[in-house]
């Protein structure tokens, strides 16, 4: 029970209740009441996603950091949207349990040379993820870097309250406000998409009763019992509906991407390095054409700095469609041996951020075990 109690207080709002409790966590790991779990193998995570963005589980980097300990991960890496909030956190808890870990941030970007194609944000061309990695230390705010950052952070909380207009305008009676009842469900005031959905969703439920269903049912043009059914079984299904129905392309509350409201890839790799830390492409698929040819997409990456390479492997393999699989599985693997040939780095994760995602890559199965000792190399760029 003290375990339990303990592991909830990990993501408690209150920083000092985190580490107070880590720090109560160490004591009963180094008196031997708890064991980690330990791999024949070493396994890896650097991109899960903390409280401070998002976090399907309401995770905290010390919770993260923790799980990570348990599962004997040799290298476990945090990431947040917009914000080096949980950086610290994350360092010092590795510190605390004695493990490696490295933290990050994610954002948009605009690549100039390709803004009218589709690269890895669906149906936004010219729209790129990147991920800065491998901080020792935040950037002070009176810095050129740390003006930057806090700037980052005010551009997607200015695009999120934009979101937030226009959907409190399309749904009517249905309307948040982003200061009292989206900012407070982070504890660095840095809501992303999916708590704007959330908030969204627990208005519906608090203000229209038994006309809830009605209400969404109509809106997304779906049967009343099909929405009933999903809202109140299969919640995080309903969630990740209405964020593709009313905030991805070409719903009520999409923003069309332009550059007062996404930075530019060159700037933002120049901060990153500034700061630094190391300026980490991503990879989604290989089906969009901006990452359909990989030998020019990686050539591009590295000439313009990318020093390392993050990629989702599930998005490949774990798939049921077979023909989509193994369509998706052959990117893989042309992506691999593109990087593996240019000497580019490629470290993986699972985000973390939506419901039913696992802690941990499974490195048993066929289409990545094959990829571990080149991952695991690679994770060192960032040690």
């Amino acid at each position: 029970m003290e375990k339990e109690k303990l592991l909830q207080n990990l993501s408690s709002f209150d920083p000092t209740i985190r580490e107070k409790s880590l720090l109560e966590l160490s004591a009963l790991i180094k008196a031997g009441s708890i064991k980690k779990s330990y791999h024949p193998t070493p396994w890896l995570n650097l991109h899960l996603h903390t409280f401070h963005s998002f976090n399907y589980k309401n995770w905290s980097p010390c919770r993260i950091v923790f799980e990570g300990w348990y599962r004997d991960l040799k290298y476990t890496g945090t990431v947040d949207f917009d914000t080096l909030a949980g950086l610290n956190e994350t360092l010092m808890a590795g510190q605390v349990l004695n493990t490696k870990v490295t933290g990050g941030f994610e954002s948009r970007v605009v690549v100039e040379e390709w803004k009218d194609v589709v690269i890895n944000s669906p149906d936004e061309p010219g729209i790129y993820y990147l991920c800065g990695k491998g901080f020792k230390h935040p950037p002070a705010n009176n810095t050129a870097e740390g003006q930057f950052f806090n700037n980052l952070k005010k551009i997607a909380q200015e695009r999120n309250k934009k979101v937030v207009q226009k959907l409190n305008r399309y749904l009517g009676e249905v309307k948040v406000d982003y200061e009292k009842d989206i900012l407070p469900l982070t504890p660095s005031g840095n809501p992303t998409e999916r708590h704007i959905i959330a908030s969204y969703k627990q208005k519906s439920e608090q203000s229209l009763g038994d006309k809830v269903d009605s209400f969404w049912s109509e809106i997304l043009s779906m049967p009343l019992d099909l929405i009933k059914d999903t809202r109140e079984k299969r919640a995080p299904e309903f969630l990740d509906l209405l964020r593709k129905i009313l905030i991805k392309y070409g719903g009520p509350g999409y923003i069309t991407p332009q550059q007062e409201n996404f930075p530019t890839l060159d700037s933002v790799i120049k901060m990153i390095e500034k700061a630094g830390g190391i300026p980490t492409g991503t990879w989604l698929d290989g089906t969009n054409k901006g990452e359909e040819d990989a030998g020019m997409f990686v050539s591009f990456l590295k000439h313009k700095g990318i020093q390392a390479i993050t990629i989702i492997p599930e998005r490949n393999y774990n798939i049921t469609d077979a023909s989509d699989k193994q369509k998706k599985v052959k990117k893989l693997n042309e992506f691999m041996d593109i990087c593996i040939s240019l000497k580019m780095p490629v470290v993986c994760g699972t985000e973390f951020n939506k419901s039913g995602q696992p802690f941990v890559d499974d490195f048993t199965k066929p289409e990545i075990s094959k990829y571990l000792d080149y991952f695991l190399q690679s994770a060192c760029v960032f040690f």
